[in-house]
């Protein structure tokens, strides 16, 4: 994101649920974004829509189809994107907080939509045997699970349903329609504590739904209640128990853990007590909407269809909150209109005093559901102008007496302080030393002077027998998430070193931030650092001091020294006719991460890059010194084939490449199926081609097409962030290496081709 606008406030948001995501787009839609930093944490990149899930499990709808990317939305609306789980809130602090080490996330405003969990799932063995509804994801996953790994033996397939509400009848009818032939026999059991199915319906819909389950065959257990869950079925208070092969848990909706530690007002049930405005009891400046709250007055069915009424409301209050504007309340609906799926293209309406059945009501129930999913997908999301230079869009004047924030008082945007270049770029030295002083840093016996010490510079000891190394990388960031986006930094610094054959030993960073309030810089500093910081330690790396600056986006650069013994250095040359070429990572983040800034990336394909980005070449390194390994580099930024054409001219030899042998990241091909193509692999392609002679399987005439956009062999010239090691290796080790690589975690490691004696020729097959 290019920030030219200084950020003043920031927004965060918890949990992708059906209210947030609306935020997202009608903050972006108004241009309500300027001067106001918005931050989306979930725990999963892609969220499922409740509404069509009993539809896909039946079979009506794909799984993309009821899936909604979530970084996509975020990147298209200027709003940054945090995987991560949140452990606990502090709205006293305004800080909420993670479960995995990361600093804590400041905020001036906060909004909470976190859904809810099935109720009961602290029932003895529930935990264990039982296959929870929510999250959606996790259902899905588990249902596939026990497909794959099932085995039919002729007896009938025992599946129990415990929750009758409207959840658990859908879910009834879809599993009948799922594995009704596929497992025949199947029982399917319905359980509910209450003395009835549907209870808050009208006795007509029950009759409907009575009647649809007796033509399917599915059988009914009312008046009971769980006591315990095993792996040889369910059991009751007061009933025999229940054989079960598979137990869904579709019980009505308690609140998440989350809520416990939220330090905010509860209701008795556990839920967030919320004002009209949809702020907490007590706290301004944090709101929640969703299944996730109760209202004092009245509480809500724990329903989609009320978290997608609040959304709008939501969105206006957060926006009038941080501009200093008045709030709206919100107003739920007297009832809402219910459509209960049935397994098939049929349906059943209920509202009130009225009910209707049939395929009509099915297809108004696939119109809704649809015409909902479009709103957020990214190909057909507008057309947006850089959140950062999007202009405030103007509202009515404010009831209140303070100026709007970002608005003199006599109305107008307010405009930015020149910023100043030179030194007077840097960040201020309150913020910088509060930071670091925070951070918990790697020690060193040799550092003499380090970032804690007062001095101009740092002061290293190079132990006798030993060579300084020393490489220095860096880029713009590629994600919101500035914890993650340090953590991938450092790691690919390292890599360099790895390449060499080098101990990582210490490293400088210098740091870009974008233009902002104090508050907000630090909150950036301190989680890059924090990121930094984390992968520092975990590969012994002491941090010794940088430079910070001021400028339209987020930058890093690191300059790493490290030690190597004059035995054990890898070079770029030394390559023979034969050796195996043995690639340690997948390749393709550079078209991936194209594809996520276009909005044609998936989240899965995302995090898989980023999960390989994380991953050190250190163990690969060590193995590779180990078995005695002189050749080895690391593909970054030239691509493979660049990289390669690199140990191959060092060498004075040839090579042939094996293009199904190469292991992609997940996405990379239909990636550039779809003509994604990173800014740098253009260039990457026309150095080798001007210089190699380069043959395609189908000869030397179909040379000048390698690398085209729409074919894998593009990839080759794919730029890396944080890739793999590439090592020539002899025929005899090739097997050794490439076993020892994955039991190390390199999994996809892989032989992709071998050197030849023919001098500047590739040869793709």
């Amino acid at each position: 994101m290019n920030q030219t606008i200084p950020f003043k406030k920031d927004l965060v948001l918890v949990g992708g649920g059906h209210s947030h995501v609306q935020v997202i787009r009608m903050l972006a839609m108004k241009k309500a974004l300027g001067g106001i930093r918005v931050t989306l944490i979930s725990d999963e990149s892609t969220v499922c829509y409740s509404g069509m899930l009993p539809g896909c499990l039946a079979g009506l709808y794909r799984p993309d189809e009821m899936e909604m990317e979530l970084r996509p939305l975020c990147n298209w609306a200027g709003v940054r994107f945090v995987r991560a789980r949140v452990a606990g809130l502090d709205p006293v602090l305004q800080q909420v907080y993670f479960d995995n080490g990361r600093p804590p996330l400041a905020y001036d405003a906060l909004s909470i939509n976190v859904g809810s969990i099935p109720r009961g799932m602290d029932t003895p063995g529930v935990r264990e045997h039982a296959v929870p509804t929510r999250p959606l994801g996790l259902l899905l996953k588990r249902i596939h699970e026990f497909e794959e790994n099932h085995q039919t033996d002729g007896r009938p397939l025992r599946i129990v349903i415990a929750g009758g509400g409207a959840a658990g009848v859908e879910l009834a009818f879809a599993m009948h329609s799922r594995w009704g032939k596929r497992f025949a026999p199947v029982q399917i059991t319905l359980v509910e504590s209450q003395s009835a199915l549907l209870t808050g319906h009208r006795p007509r819909v029950v009759a409907i739904i009575g009647r649809y389950l007796e033509e399917k065959g599915i059988a009914c257990l009312t008046g009971l209640r769980v006591t315990g869950v095993d792996k040889t079925g369910v059991h009751f208070e007061d009933h025999p128990s229940l054989p079960s092969d598979f137990l869904l848990w579709a019980t009505g909706g308690a609140p998440p853990g989350l809520l416990k530690v939220t330090n905010l007002e509860t209701s008795g049930a556990g839920f967030i007590r919320v004002r009209p405005t949809l702020q907490t009891i007590g706290y301004d400046n944090v709101f929640a909407a969703g299944d996730c709250i109760e209202f004092p007055s009245r509480s809500l069915p724990k329903s989609g269809v009320y978290a997608v009424r609040e959304g709008p409301v939501l969105a206006r209050n957060l926006h009038a909150w941080l501009k200093n504007r008045s709030l709206v309340p919100y107003r739920p609906q007297g009832s809402a209109l219910a459509l209960l799926m049935t397994g098939t293209r049929n349906a059943v309406a209920s509202r009130r005093h009225v009910s209707f059945h049939g395929p009509w009501v099915w297809r108004l129930k696939d119109w809704i559901d649809r015409r909902w999913m479009r709103k957020f997908e990214p190909a057909l999301l507008p057309p947006m102008d850089p959140a950062g230079d999007a202009p405030i869009a103007r509202e009515a004047p404010s009831t209140n007496d303070a100026p709007p924030v970002g608005e003199k008082a006599g109305g107008g945007p307010e405009v930015s302080a020149m910023r100043c270049a030179g030194c007077g770029a840097k960040v201020g030295s309150s913020v910088l030393t509060g930071v670091l002083d925070e951070l918990e840093v790697f020690d060193r016996e040799d550092v003499r002077i380090g970032l804690h010490d007062a001095d101009d510079a740092a002061l290293l000891e190079i132990p006798p027998g030993r060579s300084l190394v020393q490489t220095v990388d860096g880029f713009r960031a590629f994600t919101g998430d500035l914890h993650l986006f340090g953590r991938i930094a450092l790691v690919h610094a390292a890599s360099d070193l790895y390449a060499m054959g080098a101990e990582p030993h210490s490293a400088l960073v210098t740091v870009t931030l974008p233009y902002a309030e104090k508050p907000l810089v630090a909150n950036d500093l301190r989680q890059l650092m924090g990121g930094i910081a984390e992968e520092a330690r975990g590969l012994g790396v002491t941090l010794l001091g940088g430079h910070t600056s001021e400028g339209t986006e987020t930058a890093v650069s690191v300059t790493m020294n490290g030690l190597a013994g004059s035995d054990v250095v890898f070079r770029k040359g030394g390559l023979r006719p034969g050796d195996g070429l043995i690639l340690a990572k997948p390749i393709g983040t550079g078209v991936i991460l194209a594809a996520d800034m276009h909005l044609k990336a998936r989240g899965s394909w995302v995090d898989e890059v980023f999960e390989g980005m994380l991953r050190s070449n250190a163990e690969a390194a060590r193995i590779l010194a180990q078995v005695g390994i002189p050749s080895v580099t690391d593909v970054t930024g030239f691509g493979l084939a660049g990289h390669l054409v690199e140990m191959l001219e060092a060498s004075g030899m040839g090579a042939e490449l094996e293009i199904d042998r190469i292991p992609l990241y997940t996405g990379a091909a239909d990636c550039v199926a779809g003509g994604v193509e990173s800014t740098l692999a253009p260039s990457n392609r026309e150095h080798l081609q001007k210089r190699w002679q380069v043959e395609s399987e189908s000869g030397a005439a179909d040379a000048a097409k390698l690398g085209a956009v729409d074919g894998r062999d593009a990839l080759l010239f794919d730029p890396q962030t944080s890739g793999g090691l590439l090592a020539g290796v002899p025929p005899s080790e090739i097997d050794d290496v490439i076993a020892k690589l994955r039991a190390a975690g390199y999994v996809r490691a892989a032989c992709i081709g071998r050197v030849t004696d023919r001098k500047r020729h590739l040869r793709i097959r």
